[in-house]
């Protein structure tokens, strides 16, 4: 599973309302479809129109266009600085030529599905110290991958209301444990790792 961070503000545009109703999407319209271009074709394209665009602009470009089918997303609200939308990607990377003007701005989607909306602070620890870091457009989150995974498979099997309260609870107790290895204690060490494998 591929987990990536994407940015609601494609070609400076907020865009949560349409990446909630199903399509997540990049700006960068450069008046063709960029699918399928090796990377120099790719930088090419774009520095026709984006003569100042970098290797990090190019790199954020190429990610979302070789994301996979059943990839989560996730995109912090713009509507509630606190809550992060989580999707899973239904098809592969889409390009949509009545989208390609500066007007519109994001030619290039994919079709998603609404997996919840959540607390930014029921996320794992991890993912968390990377959303401070996570200031483009389109990050690579994968290393996350075994975390969101587990996260997920707890989370959608609880209402909303338990997503902000069990869970918030589960999730600060896992949380406690994993701080506890690192205790100078032995005993309370050996303690914790007993409670996280029984809870695995």
């Amino acid at each position: 599973m591929t987990v990536y961070h994407i940015r609601p503000k494609p070609h400076g545009i907020n865009r949560e309302s349409d990446f909630l109703k199903g399509r997540v999407s990049i700006g960068w319209p450069c008046g063709q479809d960029l699918r399928g271009l090796s990377r120099d074709e790719l930088q090419q394209a774009l520095a026709q129109e984006y003569p100042e665009i970098n290797a990090h602009n190019l790199s954020q470009v190429e990610q979302f266009l070789h994301i996979e089918v059943g990839s989560i997303v996730l995109s912090p609200s713009e509507s509630n600085v606190e809550s992060m939308h989580l999707f899973r990607t239904v098809e592969s990377p889409q390009y949509d030529m009545n989208r390609d003007n500066s007007k519109e701005g994001n030619p290039h989607g994919v079709a998603v599905e609404h997996i919840m909306t959540v607390k930014k602070s029921l996320l794992p620890p991890g993912v968390l110290r990377s959303l401070k870091g996570a200031r483009k457009t389109v990050c690579n989150f994968s290393k996350h991958a075994s975390a969101m995974g587990e996260f997920l498979e707890v989370a959608e099997h609880l209402s909303e209301e338990p997503v902000t309260a069990e869970f918030e609870l589960q999730n600060k107790v896992r949380n406690t444990l994993i701080q506890a290895l690192d205790s100078e204690n032995e005993v309370v060490r050996v303690q914790a790792a007993a409670a996280l494998y029984q809870s695995a």
